[in-house]
């Protein structure tokens, strides 16, 4: 399944996604915010969504060659304070939440058991979760209101 094949599907199973209205309170002003206040933008957010979905709450680094999150230390490392970059990394947190915790069914937004392999499901990459984290951060930027 191609990402923007995901991105349509997440938009009919996630439509009550928890995410959307931070999300949306975050794109507010995007564009005119500079670097910092982009970076405060996102330790909100983070802070929302963490709250929101009961994780533990990852800690962000900006500025680094790479866009990365680190699963034994649950951080996330961004070059640029970017919305859809954090949201891609903060995906993979929670993955590895649901991993690490066993706590099936977070990436599926409370959805029954028999959608819990869809974020892991037809994909194209080989990394775990991949897929899922790409479509999931493209998904939230297109359906949030902002």
């Amino acid at each position: 399944m191609k990402i923007m094949e995901r991105v349509e599907l997440y938009k009919n199973l996630f439509k009550d996604s928890v995410a959307l209205a931070p999300v949306g309170k975050a794109k507010k002003g995007w564009v005119e915010k500079d670097s910092f206040e982009k970076l405060e933008t996102l330790r909100v957010l983070n802070t929302e969504l963490s709250e929101l979905y009961q994780v533990s709450l990852p800690v962000i680094t900006v500025w680094v060659r790479d866009d990365c999150y680190i699963t034994s230390t649950g951080e996330i490392y961004l070059c640029d304070p970017g919305l859809e970059n954090f949201l891609h990394q903060y995906r993979h947190h929670l993955q590895n939440v649901e991993r690490k915790y066993e706590r099936r069914g977070l990436t599926c937004e409370g959805l029954g058991k028999e959608f819990w392999s869809i974020p892991y499901k037809d994909c194209l990459h080989r990394m775990r979760g991949e897929d899922d984290a790409r479509a999931w951060s493209k998904f939230l930027i297109e359906a949030a209101e902002g």
